[in-house]
């Protein structure tokens, strides 16, 4: 009995080694960057990073990233001068565009279609409004240079809070990271059950909440936005939305009309674009296809806005 125990511990081994080579040589585990909080409580990746990150089952997606001084995805650093046109993207994942290579991203599409203008991509994983607000709150030296500034907002996402408040991070067990067939297994979803095991036991111990107020969804997303935008002073000259009208309430997107705030809407070209998929097949974030559509609306927006027309006069 324990010469057959003895036995299987040793394929085991054996085993486990043998993928772990395999997963290595033929880079299957996604290689995400390293993050940091920094000084103004807002995260960044560690400046200087380059790797590439992997989606989908065998290799699917191979992106390659760049992490600039900035602590963000891109393929230049972020120098903006009074002398220049410069755009800038903030937003989640999407923006963040890890599922594209950094070279080709939705700010260089952008670039493509516009001649002298720089397009700077703030973008983060889990970024929610009042995080892109707080990062031009504590940037300012840098974002009073920039000429637009664009939000991407999802609806229904990105609204759920009224003030920004940092939210940590808890690093779990990062002595996995050595091990590339451990983070191959976690990407492919192998411990998921164990993982929603863990969730299901901690909601237990939680109280419910109980909505405040008796207030929907809606109105507290829209209160929730005139909050933020009253307390970052929103600058309507200078910054504008992006989001997806067949995903938003049409109260919330009648109020901005009323009052003035510009927005980008990608919806309504991808309704049009229906018949050729705009995301990714095993991923919701959008491929290069839809990348393409969304840099055409905005380089669309940006020839129409008064400081691009001043700065080309």
């Amino acid at each position: 009995m324990w010469k057959l125990i003895r036995k299987m511990a040793i394929y085991a081994v054996f085993t486990f080694i043998f993928l772990e080579v395999l997963v290595r040589v033929f880079h299957l585990y996604n290689d995400l960057p390293q993050w940091y909080l920094d000084e103004n409580k807002t995260y960044r990746w560690i400046p200087g990073q380059e790797g590439y990150t992997v989606y989908g089952n065998r290799r699917q997606k191979f992106s390659q990233y760049r992490i600039n001084k900035e602590g963000f995805n891109s393929y230049r650093e972020f120098n903006p001068t009074a002398d220049k046109y410069e755009v800038a993207l903030l937003g989640d994942s999407f923006i963040e565009g890890f599922h594209q290579d950094y070279y080709s991203s939705i700010g260089k599409k952008i670039e493509n279609r516009l001649d002298g203008i720089e397009v700077y991509e703030y973008g983060h994983s889990s970024f929610d409004f009042a995080d892109q607000l707080h990062l031009v709150e504590v940037s300012k030296q840098q974002f009073d240079y920039i000429d637009l500034i664009v939000f991407e907002v999802k609806y229904e996402n990105d609204l759920r809070r009224d003030e920004y408040s940092v939210r940590y991070r808890a690093v779990t067990l990062p002595f996995l990271r050595h091990s590339k067939l451990i983070v191959y297994m976690l990407n492919q979803g192998m411990f998921d059950p164990l993982k929603e095991l863990v969730s299901d036991i901690q909601s237990l111990r939680k109280p419910k909440s109980e909505p405040v107020g008796g207030i929907d969804e809606d109105s507290l997303y829209l209160e929730n936005f005139k909050k933020l935008v009253r307390k970052y002073n929103f600058d309507k000259a200078k910054m504008a939305l992006m989001l997806d009208s067949r995903k938003t309430d049409s109260n919330f997107l009648k109020y901005l009309e009323q009052n003035g705030f510009r927005y980008i809407d990608y919806g309504l070209p991808f309704e049009k674009n229906n018949q050729r998929p705009t995301t990714l097949i095993y991923d919701r974030h959008w491929n290069d296809f839809g990348r393409k559509l969304v840099a055409k609306e905005i380089s669309s927006f940006i020839e129409e806005d008064n400081s691009w027309i001043n700065f080309n006069n």
